[in-house]
């Protein structure tokens, strides 16, 4: 439950930051499962990862892991601030799994069963659709 075109943002934004954050060749691995009244989707890349400080500051609004990034070569430093706040207004909760040389992955647990109206899940921060 909830809104799809928030929900589909989320998935492009992570997917927008594979494509800007690994080597082109990088193995993505997209999932959705259902179990019980929580959906979960995971969004997974075979890239470098990052280390655990990386990962702590994630969500950050403006955070760039690669300082030398300017929003004219590679976005804002919004897009996963905003998957975060979008998640969050859905009563859902989004967690990265990252090491070094591992890869990265994204997971996000949505409720199903939510009686929410489209007023609970409006976000009105900004709208980028990568960061």
């Amino acid at each position: 439950m909830g809104d799809a075109s928030r929900i589909r943002q989320v998935i492009d934004n992570l997917l927008a930051n594979v494509r800007a954050h690994t080597p082109t060749g990088t193995s993505t691995e997209v999932k959705l499962n259902r179990i019980g009244d929580t959906a979960t989707i995971i969004v997974a890349d075979t890239g470098p990862g990052m280390t655990e400080d990386q990962a702590k500051r994630i969500f950050e609004r403006f955070y760039r892991i690669d300082p030398s990034r300017s929003r004219r070569s590679g976005g804002a430093g919004l897009g996963l601030s905003i998957v975060q706040a979008v998640v969050g207004a859905h009563h859902g909760r989004i967690e990265v799994q990252s090491l070094p040389g591992s890869g990265t992955s994204f997971v996000i647990d949505l409720p199903t069963t939510l009686s929410c109206s489209s007023a609970d899940v409006r976000d009105d921060g900004p709208t980028a659709h990568s960061g």
